[in-house]
């Protein structure tokens, strides 16, 4: 009996160093960001827009392809992130609606749109370096302004970042994109 609650001592502070390892540690510059402040059962969801070249493809219903020219199109990508008990699962989504380019800068702001055709690509728990990532790419941003709004080929990559209490849309500078960058989606 005296083995049996020595092992189930050693198997409880196990588990406890095992959770201790699991949280993610920011480091002081990132703190005042949206990640930090996500408690155990929230999550944000992240919409990024940018501009890339691309060719587009339709598939008819016969299995033909037809294949465009590249040109340039909005992309944008939904990444929910949730927090559950410290470790950080991220949902990734992909659309196929693109129009024209920087279409759903102005609107991401308002309420998502069920057209916007959003499906589930990925769900995974990610490694602190992809947390961390998701901090350092708000930390790179700014708050966006009206000369952000006109749509068009020269919009810059916008961050939507939202949940009951937090409302953001920001730009981010320079090429940052969190696709590339998340070692989970790789």
């Amino acid at each position: 009996m005296k083995h049996f609650f020595t092992v189930l001592f050693i198997v409880c502070i196990s588990f406890l160093k095992a959770q201790e390892t699991a949280l993610v540690k920011f480091p002081e510059h990132l703190i005042k960001t949206s990640v930090v402040s996500l408690k155990t059962g929230d999550s944000l969801t992240y919409y990024q827009c940018h501009v890339d070249y691309a060719a587009q493809q339709i598939v008819k219903e016969n299995g033909e392809v037809i294949t465009g020219g590249k040109k340039q199109i909005s992309i944008t990508e939904k990444f929910i992130l949730l927090n559950e008990n410290g470790k950080y699962r991220l949902k990734y989504f992909t659309s196929t609606y693109s129009n024209m380019p920087n279409r759903k800068f102005a609107y991401l702001k308002l309420v998502e749109k069920k057209y916007w055709d959003f499906k589930l690509t990925k769900d995974v728990y990610l490694s602190e370096h992809d947390v961390l990532m998701f901090a350092a790419i708000e930390n790179k941003s700014h708050e966006a302004i009206e000369y952000d709004f006109p749509i068009n080929k020269y919009n810059t990559n916008a961050l939507i970042i939202t949940n009951k209490k937090v409302m953001k849309h920001v730009i981010v500078e320079g090429n940052y994109l969190l696709k590339k960058n998340l070692e989970g989606l790789n």
